[in-house]
């Protein structure tokens, strides 16, 4: 009898055994990798970039950059009347942080020389786009809430101006460094350039550009402008640009079209403070970023209105009386450009312009608007370039004006948060040619008179989860590089 139980009692535990293994391997999806690869977390981590950079920035930010106004079909909204909330960006600082920087951060780390340096240069644009929002962010403890990063689930916050903006430049020349010596390990899985490294590096050395710039005004960077521009490579053609493609086919559509379209659509009409700068320069790149109007009094040109005066048109007006958002602007295949070529040329001739770098401002400029007159298929360019007689400029204030203008219209309909931005930073105490000149006071402004956005508030959840987060600021207060 005892042999026979213990005979029992081994088949029990061999069953047992058996069927935990069976189990095991049964609940295991042959399809679903338990942890991704670094070929995965980057194609993952662009994916959301085009999200957040289309949706969470572009159209967040084209209002204030005065490119749409609020149109017919729905109650004025807050962005309109200058009124911001704490939990409008809840979305944009959520997924900059936990979705897009959280992946970087983990292939930041790769062996790989090339998963490595891409991360690190989508990191540095990442972070100076909250920089440019927000001032002061989580930097140097911002992805550390990892067991083996430390745990650190309210991290602190860093200085913009003399911790963060540097330390992207560090950043930006390690990305180079890892790339001077590629691997080949990126291919396809890069959404951006399919592992074409030289590409990467020229993003790099343009992002470099970008933010020695930004601080122009209130901390200048000529030496190192200097030496950049002498001895980097650089985005200079379409061919060189930085952008996430989408097919226009369910689930892969250009985010802000899915994002309207999702909503209430693109009910946004073109802003005068745009159509007026245009018609004052004769600039033809009016019809390629806004529809005609097709009904009304106005059928068959231009037709906008005053910034957040919607209350003042007939509510039965239909939309085609109006100038909405051409295909170049909105449409649900459109790339998602993180850094033009035009915008780099611009940039340089600034540089030229403010520090006598290596290259030719007016070449540059030239170059700029050229690509961008290209770019938008309208014609006669060099015309165009003939008129705004760059030349006559005698001092750099009539210079940047001149740049300052031609930047901001240019990077409407692709980089709208980035001319946005730029706005601000050439808005300068010694030519206010935005707040006292182009731009124009919503009448139900809640500022005061004269007054606009010049950052961003700090998002809810972040300031009542993280007790390191700063008091809260008035979207008037100005960012470091701002003046």
């Amino acid at each position: 009898m005892k042999s026979k139980i213990n005979i029992y009692m081994f088949l029990s535990l061999a069953l047992f055994f058996s069927c935990s293994d069976s189990l095991e391997e049964i609940n295991v999806d042959p399809n679903t990798f338990p942890t991704a690869d670094e070929a995965q977390v980057l194609s993952a981590a662009q994916g959301f970039l085009g999200y957040v950079v289309d949706t969470d920035l572009n159209f967040e930010s084209f209002l204030w950059a005065q490119y749409y106004t609020w149109g017919i079909g729905v109650s004025i909204g807050n962005a309109e009347r200058f009124v911001a909330e704490p939990d409008d960006h809840n979305g944009y600082w959520q997924r900059a942080y936990a979705n897009c920087l959280t992946d970087l951060n983990y292939n930041s780390a790769s062996d790989s020389p090339e998963y490595s340096g891409t991360a690190k240069i989508l990191s540095a644009y990442i972070y100076q786009g909250l920089v440019d929002h927000f001032g002061d962010i989580p930097f140097t403890e911002a992805t550390s809430g990892a067991i083996e990063d430390g745990s650190i689930l309210t991290p602190s916050y860093d200085s913009a101006a003399d911790v963060v903006y540097p330390a992207l430049i560090t950043m930006l020349d390690e990305a180079i460094s890892d790339l001077s010596v590629p691997d080949g390990s990126i291919g396809d899985d890069d959404l951006i350039y399919a592992g074409d490294v030289d590409k990467w590096i020229k993003f790099a050395n343009s992002l470099k550009l970008r933010i020695l710039m930004r601080t122009s005004e209130v901390s200048p960077q000529g030496a190192a402008i200097q030496a950049l521009i002498a001895s980097g490579t650089f985005i200079e053609s379409v061919d060189d640009m930085p952008m996430i493609p989408f097919s226009g086919a369910s689930g892969d559509q250009n985010p802000m079209f899915a994002r309207a379209e999702w909503g209430v659509g693109m009910f946004y009409f073109a802003s005068n403070a745009t159509l007026n700068q245009l018609t004052t320069l004769s600039d033809p790149r009016g019809e390629a970023l806004y529809t005609l109007a097709t009904t009304g009094t106005g059928a068959g040109n231009l037709v906008g209105i005053d910034q957040g005066t919607i209350d003042d048109e007939e509510f039965t007006n239909p939309d085609t009386n109006y100038s909405l958002a051409s295909e170049y602007s909105y449409a649900e295949t459109n790339d998602v450009i993180l850094m033009s070529p035009w915008e780099v040329w611009f940039l340089r001739a600034e540089a030229d312009a403010r520090y006598s770098t290596s290259d030719d401002e007016t070449t540059a400029l030239e170059n700029a608007i050229t690509l961008n007159f290209d770019y938008m298929g309208v014609a006669d360019a060099a015309d165009y370039i003939t008129s705004i007689d760059y030349a006559s400029a005698t001092t750099l204030d009539d210079k940047l004006d001149i740049i300052g203008v031609q930047k901001w219209i240019s990077l409407n309909g692709t980089q709208e948060d980035e001319g946005w931005i730029e706005a601000r930073r050439f808005d300068r105490p010694a030519s206010r040619i935005f707040t006292e000149g182009i731009w124009q006071t919503p009448p139900l402004s809640v500022l005061n008179a004269g007054a606009f956005p010049a950052s961003w508030l700090y998002p809810e959840t972040e300031r009542s989860l993280n007790p390191n987060a700063p008091a809260q600021r008035q979207i008037t207060d100005a960012l470091f590089w701002d003046n």
